[in-house]
């Protein structure tokens, strides 16, 4: 498994700074404009899993044009506290025309190729636990790994 990171005050202080930002943005959107679906033709994936063990966040938003929010499940590399997985993500999301962006939780992901299997499992100090059934069925829906044995456990960190 990969290097293993504690949480300390100063990232628990980020995490609840950027859930009020969204906050904050969500409640903002029916002030807001959105701009012409023409500049939202790419799709933003729903499941992006690197491969080893990381840190992942369980997001939902709501598409253009769109009232069924959608449920990403990302996981990054290298991402020292859960909010690192989250603040690439928001700003796509958010110019991609995105709203009511949230933040359900975290975990962690182990994906290992050789073996085909992906376990999600454990939680984040600054989002609390994610839901990892959900995550689990957002993975396989997404096809991406198709042939992989997707597990999920709230046992461990």
């Amino acid at each position: 498994m990969s290097e293993e990171f504690t949480t300390n005050a100063h990232d628990l202080a980020e995490a609840a700074k950027l859930q009020a930002q969204l906050e904050q943005d969500s409640n903002a959107k029916n002030n807001f404009t959105s701009p012409s679906s023409a500049q939202h033709q790419y799709r933003i994936p729903s499941v992006s899993i690197d491969s080893g063990a990381y840190k992942y966040v369980l997001i939902t938003a709501l598409p253009p044009n769109n009232s069924k929010p959608e449920v990403f499940v990302h996981s990054k590399r290298g991402a020292q506290y859960h909010r690192n997985v989250a603040e690439p993500l928001i700003p796509i999301l958010q110019q991609g025309g995105y709203t009511d962006i949230r933040i359900k939780g975290g975990g962690r992901i182990f994906r290992c190729d050789d073996n085909n299997i992906i376990k999600i499992f454990g939680y984040s100090y600054g989002f609390g636990r994610a839901d990892h059934a959900l995550a689990k069925d957002v993975v396989e829906k997404s096809g991406k790994f198709a042939g992989y044995t997707i597990s999920w456990s709230n046992d461990g960190y």
